[in-house]
């Protein structure tokens, strides 16, 4: 049940995950709190990013050019920030090459910035370890349920999470995505929000495939 209040909340900042990429005029820097990176193809289509459904995508269908973005959950120990954060396969390399070296990525410290300065421009990645002495990283989220959230994916369209040890990509079940959003939401279909802010540690060495 809702908990209703007569009053104004203190902060206008609201319970979730925002979806972040590298702005063009300042490098973001965070620790990553998962154990490992999941992605997807993807589309610019309807004017913003959504995730390939094919087999009956119709953003394929309208020949609308695709490519692989990569997701992690990071936290800005200035400001307390946990979010998600969104880059290419290529910017990705240096998590794949930190996760080789150290066996997880949670506590990889990285800074990402767009060397030319200008919006849509090449991203790169450094990364190193995270001094930890002093800073108590948050359990990171279900990465699949929130982004099926900022995405708006029905619930049912996923497969359940891949358990610890496993790889599995995200599929749909039976009918295509297109054809499940317009149906109405079962009740239990839809990832409740304890479940998309609770990590569930049984996300390590996921890996998804298109």
């Amino acid at each position: 049940m809702p908990t209703w209040s007569n009053q104004l909340p203190s902060t206008d900042r609201h319970i979730g995950f925002d979806l972040r990429r590298t702005p063009h005029d300042h490098p973001l820097t965070a620790i990553v709190t998962t154990e490992d990176m999941i992605g997807c193809y993807t589309h610019y289509w309807g004017g913003r990013t959504v995730p390939c459904e094919k087999p009956d995508c119709p953003a394929c269908n309208a020949t609308v050019p695709f490519r692989w973005h990569s997701y992690v959950s990071a936290f800005d120990p200035k400001t307390r920030d946990h979010f998600i954060f969104e880059c290419t396969a290529n910017a990705a390399k240096a998590f794949e090459d930190h996760k080789a070296a150290h066996s997880t990525l949670r506590g990889c410290y990285f800074i990402a910035c767009r060397p030319k300065r200008s919006k849509n421009s090449k991203v790169e990645i450094t990364t190193k370890p995270a001094d930890l002495a002093r800073i108590t990283l948050p359990n990171p989220p279900d990465l699949i349920k929130a982004l099926s959230v900022i995405w708006r994916l029905p619930g049912a369209a996923l497969m359940d999470a891949p358990p610890h040890g496993k790889t599995r990509g995200i599929k749909p079940r039976g009918k295509t995505l297109t054809e499940m959003r317009e149906q109405p939401f079962d009740v239990a279909d839809p990832p409740t929000m304890a479940e998309i802010l609770s990590g569930n540690g049984e996300m390590k060495n996921v890996k998804t495939t298109a």
